[in-house]
């Protein structure tokens, strides 16, 4: 049986939210537990009972190797990058981002407290989900193609153009709501952000966009942004991972490759030959550092590297050497 994947367990929970039970009623009180499917990769498992008709509920899904959760409370990501959910299409994304953002009052000034709190994290919610939903524009095109346009829906919802137009909508509302007086600002905070405006004004300069804002170019464009962002900030520009971890950076290994077995699933030679060239490039590493990979070996293919103790791992340098090694050596294949 193969089980949908959940990028992260935000999108989880709103999968088992647009999924209503046979009664009608959506709703179902389960946090999830983590559990491994029988191909042996991470999953997480929703089970409960319908509060309505009594029903048990249950719900499984496969999770990437590498965990895709944010724990930052100033944003809420269903996935990232650039690839599309697989659990959800654009239709559905949009509902979502339409249904957080009318359960906001117009008029939020009067909100406090936890009414305030909830209304930041709906619109949060449907900036994320018009992202997702965006992500379903082939590369290059300015809107959705006629045939993926989900039945009932105007095809000019899912121009690029118009995507835009509701997420900095979204946006300024979100921007809009009264919130607490601010901390005093770190001379240092201040100077990393305005690096990153005039990186993403510089961005937009040199592709042609009239928006300086991340998302508004193609896949690829996106992706440039992304990555830049992330090498200003100290992580990988491939994951976003940290590179000050050694955990982080086995995740980022795994990750790679896991991408090449789902880009090349349909051509097996140039799939075995890449992942070969990578893991030959990890045990050339070993080799030159003379060191056995026995304190980690089962995690990292289990997936459970981040509960790996860092006294069981070398040094976070040298594990993001490797990587780099092995990026470079699948790249130096063409």
């Amino acid at each position: 049986m193969t089980h949908p994947l959940a990028r992260t367990r935000q999108e989880a929970h709103l999968f088992i939210d647009l999924t209503p039970c046979a009664c009608g009623d959506r709703r179902l009180a389960t946090a999830g537990e983590p559990v491994t499917l029988p191909d042996g990769n991470p999953g997480r498992r929703y089970a409960g009972r319908c509060p309505t008709c009594g029903r048990d509920r249950e719900f499984v899904f496969a999770m990437p190797a590498v965990p895709e959760d944010s724990t930052s409370t100033r944003q809420i990501v269903y996935g990232y990058g650039t690839r599309p959910s697989r659990l959800l299409g654009p239709g559905q994304w949009l509902w979502a981002a339409e249904q957080y953002a009318e359960a906001v009052p117009r008029d939020p000034e009067h909100l406090t407290g936890e009414a305030r709190a909830t209304a930041r994290t709906w619109l949060m919610a449907a900036v994320a989900a018009v992202r997702e939903a965006a992500k379903f524009l082939p590369d290059g095109a300015d809107r959705l193609p006629p045939g993926d346009v989900p039945a009932g829906r105007d095809p000019d919802d899912f121009t690029r153009q118009r995507l835009i137009d509701r997420r900095l909508g979204y946006e300024r509302r979100l921007r809009a709501l009264p919130g607490d007086p601010p901390p005093p600002r770190d001379p240092e905070q201040v100077r990393r952000q305005l690096a990153r405006n005039r990186a993403v004004e510089a961005w937009a300069a040199r592709h042609g966009l009239a928006d300086p804002v991340i998302g508004a170019g193609t896949a690829e464009q996106n992706r440039e942004i992304d990555r830049e962002l992330r090498r200003m900030d100290g992580l990988d520009p491939e994951t976003g991972l940290d590179r000050d971890s050694a955990a982080a950076g086995f995740a980022a290994f795994r990750q790679f490759i896991d991408d090449l077995e789902i880009a090349l699933a349909a051509d097996v030679p140039a799939r075995d030959l890449r992942i070969g060239t990578a893991l030959a490039a990890y045990q050339a590493w070993l080799d030159r550092l003379r060191i056995s990979d026995g304190p980690w070996r089962d995690a990292l293919w289990a997936g459970d590297i981040w509960q790996t103790p860092d006294t069981d791992l070398p040094p976070a340098a040298a594990v993001w050497e490797m990587v780099e090694a092995a990026r470079s050596a699948v790249r130096s294949l063409g």
